[in-house]
Order: C-alpha cells, then structure tokens, then sequence
C-alpha cells in the first residue's frame, strides 16, 4: 500500500511541476526559424545603410587635410617655383602634400 500511495504523489506532482513541459512545440520552433533567418538580414540592412555614412565621415577628414612637406630633392629656388611650389628657408616646400602618399 506504501508504495502504490508514493507512485501516486510523484505522478501528481510531475503534472504540476513546470519542469515536465515540452519547450520544443511547433509554435516555438518557427518562432525560433523567424528570428534565425530576420536578424542576419535586418544585421545587413542597417549595416550597408550605416556603413557609407561612417566611412565618407572618416575619409572627408583625411583627405582634406593637407601638410607642408619640404621635397629634399629639389635644392634650386628657379626649380621649386616652376613645379608650382613654394621656396622658403632654403627648401622647397609643397602645400598640398597628401599624408597619404
């Protein structure tokens, strides 16, 4: 009788404990599906619309900002003027130098 009652409590308290139920229904594996297949798209939506904005941001800076540079290799006041450069302190210097280059 002891054991019949026991089998009787434990199958009473596995209906009513939550740990018992099936996650994996169909609702919650196409629920699963969706999500898996829109967020790597909705990634690379926002990502091709984000990405031109950063970069041109990032490279309208850099290429705007020109430094002098003196050109080592141009010792002649007469050569540096003619290359469209300025002559000064006895060196030839570019103002449009691309930090680039």
């Amino acid at each position: 009788m002891l054991f019949s009652s026991s089998k009787i409590s434990l199958k009473s308290r596995h209906k009513n404990n939550k740990i018992g139920t099936v996650f994996w229904n169909h609702s919650n594996i196409i629920l699963l599906a969706g999500y898996l297949i829109t967020l790597p798209i909705f990634t690379l939506i926002t990502i091709s619309l984000l990405l031109p904005l950063v970069t041109a941001s990032l490279f309208a800076s850099i290429g705007t900002s020109h430094h002098s540079t003196s050109i080592p290799w141009i010792d002649d006041e007469s050569e540096c003027e003619h290359t469209g450069r300025n002559w000064r302190d006895r060196k030839c210097w570019d103002n449009e130098h691309d930090p680039m280059f």
